[in-house]
């Protein structure tokens, strides 16, 4: 498809709601609108609903940063989201992610160097996306590390970036040029 598949609407455009909303989300952690909130500014309710999870899953709670970055990859992985991927790349770098699981799940091959907690959480995401549960080997492996609250923010956290991932690879939304290429499967 050579057009957007939700049309791009200018600053100048937007309604008071999406004002607000793009007020609320250059002056957050994101710094702008892009990525999801492209094509969640159109439903201007939704996308401030989205955020708010999103500020609790992505920047508070009780899970590790780099936790959240290798399930993040996870995710992007799965369901073979470039723009997740090339955003969190540069993230993670940030947070000293090593680049050698970067791209080992970025191959979709199992990461090696993971923490124990790391690698209950990665084979815990990667079950979710599997099947959409947690076997009860999964889940002990990940009890060993994370209490009842660490555990369902892993499983929300899961399922809030797979509806992010649904609406970045429907609406087509690319990386900037220049950035890291996730490799097909």
């Amino acid at each position: 498809m050579t057009e957007p598949r939700f049309r791009p609407l200018a600053a100048a455009d937007w309604t008071p709601e999406q004002q607000r909303l793009a007020a609320v989300l250059t002056a957050g952690p994101r710094g702008a609108v892009r990525g999801p909130y492209e094509p969640l500014i159109h439903s201007p309710e939704l996308a401030e609903r989205m955020r708010h999870l999103g500020d609790f899953i992505r920047f508070e709670g009780v899970l590790p940063p780099l936790v959240k970055e290798i399930v993040i990859f996870a995710v992007a992985r799965h369901w073979s989201v470039a723009f997740m991927y090339a955003i969190h790349r540069e993230n993670s770098a940030a947070l000293g992610l090593d680049r050698a699981i970067v791209d080992a799940i970025a191959k979709g091959d199992r990461p090696a160097g993971l923490s124990p907690l790391e690698q209950a959480a990665y084979d815990a995401a990667l079950e979710l996306l599997r099947t959409a549960r947690m076997s009860d080997a999964v889940f002990a492996a990940l009890r060993r590390h994370l209490d009842e609250r660490g555990i369902i923010e892993l499983v929300t956290f899961v399922g809030y970036y797979t509806t992010l991932a649904m609406i970045l690879n429907t609406a087509e939304i690319a990386p900037s040029p220049g950035s890291a290429i996730l490799p097909p499967r």
